[in-house]
């Protein structure tokens, strides 16, 4: 058997086995069926006509009652059966809370009269669209592989010419290509339909330039953004400062000074740390870094723009570094050779050879790191203080503009002026990110070198 058979067998083979664990996910799970026997019984003690909230409130009670007399009554030892209800009540929570969020979401969309007469209808609607969306996942993944195992075995069956494969293949891979950019292009279009509408109730210059945000005023809400910008670039600019240093430098002394054994030990360890989660490094600097800046310097909160960029600095250097070093190590050594050879120091060779033959990909690599850094939203939100003001000092608070559209989205009626203003800061930090994607751009192909330092 050649290898395009064994690898349409096993996509074949996985596609199957994702779809039999589609359907296991499918099937309620021990919370959700005492949930569903309750609802059956539910008419019988709560009015169909309640309100959701009081629905919700009084299933949550039955089922917690029905779980922890079956606990009771179970052989085996109290320990496992005590592990077993913790386990039970904590996803009976997690369930219930996920109702709440999404029958508020309902009512900001103006379906509040709907959930007060339908809660026992929509309670039961929402544990098997729950149970569903938990398998859909899977199904998606399962279709992919059949689909990619099943063109491959018609291919094969056709027995086509190379060239013909060859072919269909590149237009394959060319549709893949395409409706990723379609898909993007999709997004920018929406962004823009609903962000441009604010516009119609506040001029562009008063929104880009406002000093006040005040888009929840009934009497008079305000849509000012400048505190906003200002926010995101201060934050930006001094983590960009912290970060470019650090990153450059400890890229050049992996590939031009440090050992092969340190240089394999250390570039694992940066890659790994680019691959923090957000929340954890923000989780960080909400307790460990804030605290120590509000006793160290005496002021008022730890939450303010040092903070945020430090933290961010600290998830920038990571991509800097890996970028930068990858442009530098694939410097031809043949230049350094030459410069070696002509009496120069390893310094020399470093700072006037070195970096200039690898400018392009140290600038692509410092700007990837800033584009992080003005993009980056949880951070921000967790430690930038959210203060929307234009700071002083940078110790004062800051609201940059992704932390203002992470907190706010949420509680923004949808349709209303908050909502299109909350669209309208996309556009702003898409339009900055695109800017910094332009100028990476054209520093790459300014400083591309040519001949042997080609990168």
């Amino acid at each position: 058997m050649d290898r395009i058979k064994i690898f349409i067998a096993a996509g074949l083979l996985a596609a199957l086995a994702l779809a039999l664990y589609g359907q296991h996910k499918s099937r309620p799970d021990y919370v959700e069926r005492v949930y569903l026997r309750q609802l059956e019984l539910a008419p019988n003690r709560i009015m169909p006509d309640k309100s959701l909230n009081t629905a919700l409130k009084e299933m949550e009670r039955y089922v917690t009652f029905e779980i922890t007399e079956e606990m009771e009554s179970r052989g085996g030892s109290a320990e496992a059966n005590e592990k077993t209800l913790h386990n039970a009540l904590l996803e009976l929570s997690a369930l219930t809370k996920e109702i709440k969020e999404i029958g508020a979401k309902l009512r900001r969309q103006g379906h509040g009269a709907e959930l007060e007469e339908q809660g026992l209808h929509f309670l039961e609607g929402f544990v098997h669209d729950h149970m569903e969306a938990r398998a859909t996942w899977y199904y998606a993944m399962a279709a992919i592989l059949a689909f990619f195992s099943v063109l491959a075995l018609v291919l094969k069956a056709l027995n086509l010419q190379r060239r013909t494969r060859d072919s269909l293949i590149q237009t394959l891979f060319f549709a893949t290509a395409l409706t990723s950019v379609v898909v993007l292009g999709l997004i920018m279009v929406f962004l823009f339909l609903e962000g441009l509408p604010i516009f119609e109730k506040v001029d562009v210059w008063e929104f880009l330039f406002g000093y006040g945000w005040y888009p929840t005023d009934e009497e008079d809400p305000e849509f000012g953004i400048f505190p906003l910008i200002i926010g995101s670039l201060s934050v930006t600019a001094l983590s960009s400062t912290i970060a470019i240093p650090l990153g450059v430098m400890t890229a050049l002394y992996l590939a031009e000074i440090a050992s092969v054994r340190v240089r394999n030990i250390v570039k694992p360890i940066i890659e790994l740390l680019a691959s923090l989660p957000s929340v954890v490094i923000g989780f960080f600097g909400m307790v460990v870094v804030a605290p120590f800046l509000q006793n160290s310097f005496d002021i008022n909160t730890g939450l303010n723009m040092f903070n945020a960029s430090l933290m961010l600095a600290f998830m920038s250097v990571p991509t800097i570094t890996s970028v930068s070093e990858d442009a530098i190590y694939a410097v031809p050594l043949e230049l350094k050779e030459a410069s070696l050879a002509l009496g120069a120091t390893q310094n020399e060779t470093i700072w006037k050879v070195v970096v200039p033959a690898s400018l392009s990909g140290i600038s692509t690599a410092v700007i990837l790191g800033m584009s992080r850094a003005i993009g980056e939203t949880m951070v921000v939100l967790m430690v930038a203080g959210g203060a929307g003001m234009v700071p002083d000092s940078i110790f004062d608070p800051v609201r940059p503009m992704p932390s203002s559209i992470a907190a706010e989205m949420g509680e923004a009626p949808l349709g209303s002026d908050h909502y299109h203003a909350l669209f309208a800061i996309g556009i702003v930090l898409f339009l900055f990110t695109m800017l910094f994607n332009i100028v990476a751009d054209h520093i790459s192909n300014k400083y591309k070198q040519v001949g042997a330092a080609t990168l």
